[in-house]
């Protein structure tokens, strides 16, 4: 046999196990690797990006009345039992406060601060007892109300969850909740019509407001939305109150218990999910209310009742929760946007970011889904 000829086949069965080598399959990992834990007490972990376009190119746009209901799930993560989603100022990072169960039955809270790019986690906190009441807009902090509400103690969580403010003010505590601007936190009393407002990060008080009046037990006060106000509820009954000036607004009021409410960044609007009672069929609703005079601005009406809701930072938006989606009204003339579908169960939490290029929601599936529009 020539040279030449050993030569070609010498080639060719080279050629051929490097094409075979082309064509194995890829090796799976075994099966016991796992990339993500189980939705339970432990810090959710990131999630698998959903792009809404194939191209590398793609990025999120700020969301507006004219492109929302081109909103879709940019990300999801599991997260078991999301009572409430914060935004840090800056939309780099969002914290959740999760309730669940430990191995023994007693409640565990929980505070997780979440990469908003990513949704990965940044940082984590188990209440050492009693309940997280809130997470500061830094992302830094978490408010904590001890078991008999007798105490509330604020931990830092860029520190080692270190406790750097601890008040026993005499009194029941009902809740507590932070500025949007993270300048101050509002404690607010189960036992009278009062409510302490204090510094960060140092705790010292500043101004006790007081001036609502109701025949009912006060369910809530604090920090709603807005810098320069707080809201007064108390089962049907809402009422703003400046803090600059101490001036009340005009007190608000339904037919039925308003378990949802929220209100805008500049105080102007107020919004309030209940029963109501419209062209004679008691429905669920929610209402717009000037929070300055307490007179109706509009009434969106709901086949289903509303879960959460929250005003966009431009105060143009407001998104909701009602049966397993999220839908996005337009504030000016109560337009419906979008239809968010992507949760399994009831959505708890929605929260629009500050810069307006994310939405991000909560539900009883135990997913966080966060929406976005991309081009």
């Amino acid at each position: 046999m020539s040279g030449k000829r050993i030569s070609t086949i010498f080639v060719f069965c080279v050629l051929l196990i490097f094409l075979a080598g082309c064509a194995l399959p890829y090796m799976t990992p075994p099966a016991e690797y796992s990339a993500t834990e189980p939705p339970t007490i432990t810090p959710p972990v990131p999630g698998t990006a959903i792009p809404a376009t194939p191209t590398q190119e793609a990025f999120a746009r700020e969301i507006t009345v004219e492109n929302a209901a081109q909103l879709s799930a940019a990300q999801i993560v599991p997260a078991s039992n999301v009572a409430s989603i914060t935004w840090a100022k800056d939309s780099l990072s969002f914290g959740i406060i999760t309730q669940n169960s430990d191995a023994s039955g007693n409640q565990v809270f929980s505070a997780v601060i979440l990469d908003a790019k990513t949704l990965s986690t940044n940082a984590f906190f188990n209440a050492p007892s009693g309940r997280i009441a809130a997470i500061s807009p830094d992302g830094k902090s978490a408010a904590v109300i001890s078991a008999d509400m007798t105490t509330m103690d604020i931990y830092d969580l860029s520190d080692g969850n270190r406790d750097i403010v601890s008040i026993t003010p005499g009194y029941l505590l009902n809740n507590v909740t932070f500025s949007p601007n993270g300048k101050l936190f509002a404690v607010s009393s189960n036992d009278s019509w009062l409510v302490s407002l204090h510094s960060m990060p140092d705790g010292s008080e500043v101004k006790t407001l007081t001036g609502f009046e109701t025949a009912a037990p006060i369910y809530d006060a604090g920090f709603k939305g807005s810098n320069d106000a707080i809201a007064w509820h108390a089962r049907a009954t809402i009422q703003t109150q400046t803090i600059s000036s101490g001036k009340m607004g005009g007190a608000t009021s339904s037919e039925d218990f308003m378990d949802q409410f929220s209100l805008s960044a500049d105080g102007k609007l107020l919004a309030g999910a209940s029963m109501s009672t419209v062209n004679g069929n008691y429905i669920p609703t929610v209402t717009l209310w000037n929070a300055s005079s307490g007179s109706e601005v509009r009434i969106l009406v709901m086949t289903q009742p509303v879960t959460c809701l929250a005003f966009s930072a431009d105060g143009k938006m407001l998104a909701l929760g009602t049966g397993n989606d999220i839908q996005v009204y337009e504030v000016s003339n109560g337009n419906l946007l979008a239809t968010l579908s992507g949760h399994s169960g009831l959505p708890m939490a929605v929260a629009f970011s500050p810069d307006g290029y994310s939405l991000a929601s909560a539900g009883q599936d135990n997913q966080i889904i966060l929406w976005q529009v991309w081009q």
